[in-house]
């Protein structure tokens, strides 16, 4: 019985995916069937009365047969909403989840500079960038340089004029709507979005304050330059703000 509670908890929305899928099927199927009977009754009654009949009359005569399409179609609507809100809770406590794992890590680093200086802060994200490097991936280029953006976790190749761009325009944007999400600081820098970046990014609250970016230049294991982006405090639940 745990077993498959557990199973039911853990494949619910694929479960109820499914039913849906099978509720529209059957729905189809239920219509297309009950339509047949229905204009017979219409039929039937138009020769007993030997007049047409009204919409109001059409529709008391030729419900019956669709009892069961009716049933089967609030069966499916159940079904998607259920799902439908089912995604919006495990979204919604996934981006709890991320929130808590936010404060402890701000927590974290505030402690590490307090404890052991600025000097083991940037050794520890030294060690974090080469654990994410691939050194097949990138190629010293004259005019370009190599990014490791922290909050992703993310390389990618750019010139220090294209990103300076890119973080001027991303604080003109706060500026002017006053909220921005993580995802249009990387549609500036023409990189992939990021699915989960759409619930992180800033907002001031009618209290306007530019975002602020910390460059610190590392070297990897391969002796290649790269440059750390750190950005000021961004806010999780971003969208639901």
């Amino acid at each position: 019985m745990r077993k498959l509670e557990s199973f039911m908890k853990k494949h619910s929305s694929m479960l109820l995916s499914i039913a849906s899928g099978i509720g529209l099927i059957t729905t189809t199927v239920l219509a297309v069937k009950a339509t047949p009977k229905a204009v017979k009754l219409i039929e039937d009654e138009k020769k007993e009365k030997n007049e047409d009949l009204s919409v109001f009359d059409t529709v008391k005569v030729a419900w019956k047969p669709y009892i069961p399409t009716g049933i089967s179609m609030f069966s499916t609507l159940i079904c998607i909403f259920g799902n439908t809100y089912l995604n919006y809770k495990t979204q919604a406590s996934l981006i709890s989840a991320y929130a808590i794992l936010n404060k402890s890590y701000k927590e974290y680093v505030a402690n590490t500079k307090e404890l052991y200086g600025d000097d083991a802060d940037k050794e520890i994200k030294q060690k974090i960038a080469n654990t994410h490097y691939d050194n097949s991936k990138y190629i010293h280029k004259e005019d370009k340089k190599l990014f490791f953006e922290f909050q992703t976790m993310r390389y990618f190749e750019s010139t220090m004029e294209e990103l300076l761009k890119a973080e001027d325009m991303l604080n003109q944007e706060l500026a002017a709507t006053g909220r921005v999400s993580m995802n249009e600081f990387f549609k500036f820098l023409h990189l992939k979005p990021l699915s989960y970046a759409e619930h992180v990014g800033w907002d001031d609250h009618g209290d306007y304050h530019e975002i602020e970016f910390n460059h610190e230049k590392i070297v990897l294991d391969d002796g290649l330059e790269c440059i750390l982006i750190n950005m000021s405090a961004w806010t999780l639940d971003f969208d639901d703000h």
